[in-house]
């Protein structure tokens, strides 16, 4: 992936492309930018968008942006600049709540949804909360839980592939089904033998099942 910056109104914002074809956004995890074998996979598929959330990679923070919502309209703001075509979103864990409100309140810019274990549903656990702690206070994601979003989730009606580990310990398989059951249009495909991290523990299932679900953008 090609490293690249853009300014934005509230900040200098990096992020990495890579390959060509049909544009998809994708919204990193707590854990930052992960060069994961699905990325590479999606790369031979996709003109892929990976923007760094502000705070994270040794990045700065952006002093206007201090919640999942307000990232939705920052990464709102980098596809009118940098994507500029209506694409597919795909977010993973805290990119997923992400996504979530960029579908929300930026709906015209997003096709399909594809949330990997996506957070904000109900709370975490602090027994096994990540290491990016402060990052997560930063958003105020430290709980997991976002009752704003999850009190307006229902308002999405963009087709959605939610893909969730069966041992996930981090956010259980119970926030993923809470959240097919709200979706107007959303499919759960459940993996087996993945926990938190899907892309790492079945990078070839969430490949295919990704390509699969995307494979007509619309």
């Amino acid at each position: 992936m090609n490293e690249h910056s853009v300014r934005l109104s509230s900040g200098e914002l990096t992020y990495f492309r890579a390959g060509s074809g049909h544009p998809l956004l994708y919204l990193h995890p707590a854990g930052g930018v992960r060069r994961s074998k699905v990325l590479e996979g999606l790369a031979q598929s996709f003109d892929l968008y990976v923007p760094v959330m502000p705070g994270f990679e040794g990045t700065g923070f952006h002093a206007a942006v201090a919640s999942r919502q307000a990232l939705a309209k920052l990464v709102a703001e980098f596809h009118h600049l940098v994507v500029r075509k209506r694409c597919a979103v795909m977010g993973w864990s805290f990119g997923g709540a992400v996504a979530l409100w960029l579908a929300l309140e930026h709906a015209p810019l997003v096709e399909r949804l594809v949330l990997e274990c996506p957070a904000g549903m109900i709370s975490i656990d602090p027994r096994v909360k990540r290491v990016n702690r402060k990052l997560l206070e930063h958003y105020g994601a430290q709980d997991g839980k976002d009752a704003a979003l999850l009190a307006r989730v229902a308002e999405i009606g963009h087709a959605a592939l939610i893909l969730q580990g069966t041992d996930d310990g981090t956010i259980p398989p119970a926030s993923a089904e809470l959240l097919q059951r709200i979706l107007r249009n959303a499919l759960l495909i459940t993996i087996a033998q993945a926990g938190h991290d899907l892309e790492v523990d079945q990078p070839a299932r969430v490949l295919a099942a990704t390509r699969e679900f995307l494979g007509q953008p619309r």
